[in-house]
């Protein structure tokens, strides 16, 4: 059954992504806004652990029905909205003076609607049915903590990554640009107004990726590989699951720099993501850090909008920048958390060593 489980995971999350890209590369040659194709496929991996638990679903085992049905509903109705956007163009929207992607408001309006009566039925299912689901709130202090340590460590990898910039490109563009972003209090304000409520709003897309890999996947290769070489087999594979974004999305012209640079990033952001896990068993707090890491610097350096992370230039010599950067979350593969010899039981770990 387990095997079973697995397979389905990887048909959905992999399988869907694939064929999916079909739709991303259609979409790019005809010239037309193929956010929703990305937004959708986070919620791919989500939907590979329900179907699993679903079809493997042992005798009286209680889950959150509702709240999973309403996951994979929203999903699809992504899914056909992606394939509509590819086909049907429609005249952009203009909200506050930026013109948004008809159909990218649409699937906005989607999310906003799954991850509201998701939170809720996930809220009402009960105790029982939360657990078995991973979906508990848990050990509170600790989550609190990490989150604020995860901010910490996001602007010191801004700080670091604009200073080894400014170096190498001898321009001081860049790190003046953050330097008068983090010292707006226009931008904190508005970062610490938005944020809340668009995570509130969002927060089942970042489910959809922090489900399959921290919840699913990290012990599944953490009871195989143990701690260490689990999660930097995790970190490889997350980012290949990437690939299609990559080369389609992200960028066109520097697909395989930027494939890297998504390998060394995921790798890291998977050592701290999955340490976070493990010391809190609380999935919650990797939604959060994701939805951070996602969010933050977009908001805090430009004025966000579903093209942000599109067309990016990526040259090689920005790889070593990133492994410098990133350096402050892969130094938590040193944790003595990574170091127990305890197995993984239940999506979580059976050990809390500091």
């Amino acid at each position: 059954m387990e095997k079973k489980k697995l397979w389905i995971f990887v048909a959905i999350a992999y399988g869907v992504s694939a064929l999916m890209s079909i739709f991303l590369i259609l979409g790019r040659s005809r010239g037309v806004d193929t956010s929703v194709l990305i937004q959708t496929q986070m919620m791919y991996p989500l939907c590979g652990v329900i179907l699993g638990k679903l079809i493997c679903r042992k005798e009286g085992e209680k889950l959150p029905i509702a709240g999973y049905i309403t996951a994979l509903v929203i999903t699809m109705l992504m899914m056909v909205i992606s394939v509509l956007s590819v086909f049907v163009p429609l005249d952009p929207f203009t909200v506050n003076g930026q013109e948004i992607p008809a159909w990218s408001l649409y699937s906005e309006y989607v999310i906003y609607l799954g991850s509201i009566v998701a939170y809720i039925l996930f809220w009402i299912c009960g105790k029982e049915k939360r657990k078995n689901s991973g979906m508990s709130h848990k050990n509170i202090k600790w989550s609190v903590v990490l989150v604020a340590l995860f901010v910490v460590l996001y602007f010191g990898y801004l700080f670091i990554s604009g200073y080894c910039t400014a170096l190498v490109d001898h321009s001081n563009e860049g790190m003046d640009l953050l330097i008068k972003a983090t010292s707006s209090p226009e931008k904190w304000i508005g970062l610490v107004t938005a944020l809340p409520l668009t995570f509130f709003l969002s927060w089942l897309m970042f489910l959809g990726e922090e489900y399959g890999w921290r919840y699913y996947l990290q012990p599944l290769l953490q009871n195989k590989f143990g701690k260490r070489k689990g999660i930097l087999i995790l970190g490889l594979v997350w980012g290949l699951w990437h690939i299609n974004i990559d080369f389609l999305y992200y960028t066109v012209e520097d697909g395989p720099q930027k494939f890297c640079q998504q390998i060394i990033v995921c790798i890291a952001l998977g050592i701290f993501f999955g340490y976070a896990y493990m010391k809190t068993e609380n999935i919650w707090v990797t939604v959060i850090m994701h939805f951070l890491n996602n969010n933050v610097g977009v908001l805090l350096l430009s004025d966000g909008g579903t093209g942000a992370f599109q067309n990016q230039h990526v040259s090689w010599s920005a790889l070593p920048i990133t492994v410098v950067s990133m350096v402050i979350y892969m130094l938590f593969i040193l944790a003595p958390i990574y170091s127990s010899d305890e197995k993984i039981a239940n999506g979580v770990p059976n050990t809390y060593n500091c």
